[in-house]
């Protein structure tokens, strides 16, 4: 059927445009769609501007982990300090008592208690 199609459309055609081969129409090409300079441009700073942002992140992030470090570890060293004050605050409490310092002055340096000569001041 394709032939007798063909050849009806020949027959249809003017006796003279039979010997010149008809006029093809270009179809018009569809434009591949490409980007300007502006728009590279901008693309460009975007991507500049993106990976500054990042760095910018990522430096604050290297900072804000280093002070937490350093805020740990002086709370590790408040948190010893603390129990070594409180070692020596138990340790004055102890060597301060009354009857140890009377026991060393009797004993170990010969003194003696005159309650005459004691005298009282009060704070």
């Amino acid at each position: 059927m394709s032939n007798l199609a063909r050849q009806y459309q020949q027959q249809q055609q003017p006796k003279e445009t039979q010997g010149q081969q008809p006029k093809q129409t270009k179809a018009p090409k569809p434009k591949k769609f490409s980007f300007t300079r502006g728009e590279k441009g901008i693309a460009l700073l975007a991507v500049v501007a993106l990976s500054v942002a990042v760095t910018f992140i990522i430096a604050n992030y290297g900072s804000v982990y280093s002070v937490n470090r350093d805020i740990h570890n002086l709370q590790r060293d408040i948190q010893q300090q603390t129990q070594v004050n409180e070692g020596l605050q138990l340790q004055v409490i102890e060597l301060s008592a009354p009857d140890r310092i009377l026991h060393i002055a009797t004993e170990k340096l010969g003194m003696s208690l005159d309650d005459n000569k004691v005298k009282v001041i009060q704070n």
